[in-house]
Parts: C-alpha cells; sequence; structure tokens
C-alpha cells in the first residue's frame, strides 16, 4: 500500500485528482452553425425584422454547404458565394457583413479559430456610395398622392420625410409615440434600430401634414410601395431618411442636432447621409404643407 500511495506522488490512488477534461465546443457544419447563430440573436431579443433578413442571408451562404465544417470555409469560398450570385454591390456588401458577423460570433465561441470573411474584399458601391435624395416638389408629389389614396400611408411617410424616422424603426411605431403637446416623437429603444431611445422634434410643416389625421399603424411594405408607385417618382435605397438628414444640416446648419435626430453620430453623417443642398432648397423642403384642394 506505501509503494503504491509514493508511486502516486505520496497519495493513495483512491484519492489522486482526475486530469481535467478537454471541454472544446463542437465542431459544427456550417447550416448548424447558421442555426446555432440565429437562435442566439432571437434569445437576445433582436427584432423580427432584423431576424428575417439576416436569416435571408445566411441560409443563402449555408445552402450547398450543409455538410461542410464551419472551420473549412476560407475567403475563397466565401468570394465564390459573394461574387456568383449577380447580386448588386450593396446587397454584396450586406450579405458579407452578416456573414462577418456570423463568423465573428463563432470565432468568441470557439468554434472556429479565425474569421474567414475578413479576408474578402467588399464590392466597389455604385456612384460610388453617393446617397439619392428628393426634390421638394416630389415630397409633394408623393405626399399627396398618399393623402388620396391612403391616409394612414401619408401619414407614415409624412414622418420619414420630415423626422428621418429609419422605415424599419416608423414600422413599429404607433399613435401612442407620437407626442404632440411636446411637439415630439418618442422613438423607444426597444423600436430603435441602436436600441437607444432618442425624441424627434415634430416641425411645423409636419404638424400640418399630422393634423390630416390617419393612424400611425401597423402597415404592410408592399401597402406603402404600392402607394409610393402611384406617385411616378423614383424611389431610390433611404430616400425619405437621406433627405430628412441633407435639409435638416442645410436649414438649421447644426451637425449635431441633425445627427441627434437622426439617431447616429456626426462622423456618420458626413460620410454616409449628407448630400449639399442650397439653402433656398432646404427652406422649400421644410415649407411643404397640405394644400388646401
Amino acid at each position: 500500500m506505501l509503494a503504491v500511495a509514493r508511486a502516486n506522488g505520496g497519495q493513495p490512488a483512491c484519492f489522486r485528482p482526475v486530469a481535467s477534461l478537454s471541454l472544446a465546443p463542437a465542431l459544427l457544419t456550417v447550416t448548424e452553425l447558421v442555426n446555432e447563430f440565429l437562435r442566439g440573436k432571437a434569445r437576445a431579443g433582436r427584432s423580427d425584422r432584423y431576424l428575417r433578413q439576416l436569416k435571408v442571408s445566411l441560409k443563402s451562404f449555408a445552402a450547398g454547404r450543409h455538410q461542410l465544417g464551419c472551420d473549412q470555409v476560407d475567403a475563397g469560398e466565401i468570394e465564390k458565394w459573394i461574387y456568383g450570385q449577380g447580386w448588386a454591390a450593396k446587397t454584396s456588401r450586406s450579405y458579407l457583413a452578416d456573414v462577418k458577423g456570423l463568423y465573428n460570433w463563432a470565432v468568441r465561441r470557439g468554434y472556429c479559430a479565425r474569421n474567414p470573411a475578413l479576408g474578402v474584399e467588399l464590392p466597389v458601391l455604385d456612384g460610388h456610395g453617393t446617397i439619392a435624395i428628393h426634390t421638394p416638389e416630389q415630397v409633394r408629389a408623393v405626399l399627396a398622392t398618399a393623402r388620396r389614396a391612403d391616409i394612414d400611408v401619408c401619414r407614415h411617410l409624412a414622418i420619414r420625410y420630415f423626422t428621418g424616422i429609419r422605415t424599419a424603426e416608423c414600422h413599429r411605431l404607433r399613435e401612442t409615440d407620437i407626442k404632440l403637446d411636446q411637439s415630439l416623437i418618442e422613438v423607444p429603444a426597444i423600436k430603435s434600430k441602436t436600441r437607444a431611445r432618442r425624441l424627434v422634434t415634430i416641425q411645423p410643416n409636419l404638424r400640418a401634414w399630422l393634423a390630416l389625421g390617419g393612424e400611425l399603424r401597423a402597415l404592410g411594405a408592399m401597402t406603402v410601395r404600392r402607394v409610393i408607385k402611384l406617385s411616378g417618382v423614383p424611389w431610390p435605397h433611404n430616400v425619405a431618411r437621406h433627405s430628412f438628414v441633407s435639409y435638416h444640416l442645410a436649414q438649421f446648419q447644426a451637425a449635431n442636432k441633425t445627427a441627434l435626430e437622426a439617431g447616429h453620430s456626426e462622423q456618420m453623417l458626413f460620410a454616409h447621409y449628407r448630400a449639399l443642398v442650397t439653402p433656398s432648397a432646404a427652406a422649400e423642403f421644410w415649407s411643404i404643407v397640405p394644400s388646401c384642394a
């Protein structure tokens, strides 16, 4: 017994500490990784709209790679997917960002040692990332059409034009978020893209549009698009928000105030959202009110 104890470092075998076991995460396939990631985002309380968009991009990435180990994917495999779909540059960049997010999460969880998406070159944006805004005349045409076609859509679009509230945020807002007595619209944290509550000023011309009536309620995206199409006015991506930021900056000459109301940083404002407009055009934009007809 003593000899056994000496052989085990002076302790009887029954008291010998057990060697620690390796608990490294099991290797996941690409499909399993995507499903695990989506479940994690859902548990974290991300919005249904965000989860639907994320599911579209990541399910596309997983297609044809069902049994491929997640750590077997390299930059070349991702490039083959991104550049082989015929997507617009903006869509490709958005989908690539989702895959980067997927692999950043996988690295943090220990499923992968590195993020292969970091080695993929971003597709160049058409027009070098320039933004589009509507002229005051186009804004009038859209809102006049919406007023005739659907007063609820008119209310929704007027808020987007004259507050810069994001499309998805506006779809989540309800009448209780409009504080007319305070000349404010509240974007609660739970309805905000940035998950930070903010207050946006109701300018006098927006108050006039709100006075027409209607209800800020759940609207289908196709319902809104159908009304926009009736106006005959082209609708580039984020045009209502871009218009707000550009005209607000030109009218009030305060980048910090514009950024605060739009819900992003001043750096983001100058890098992505600002379009130069003349002071006279800005004054015209902020004087757009419903006609008496």
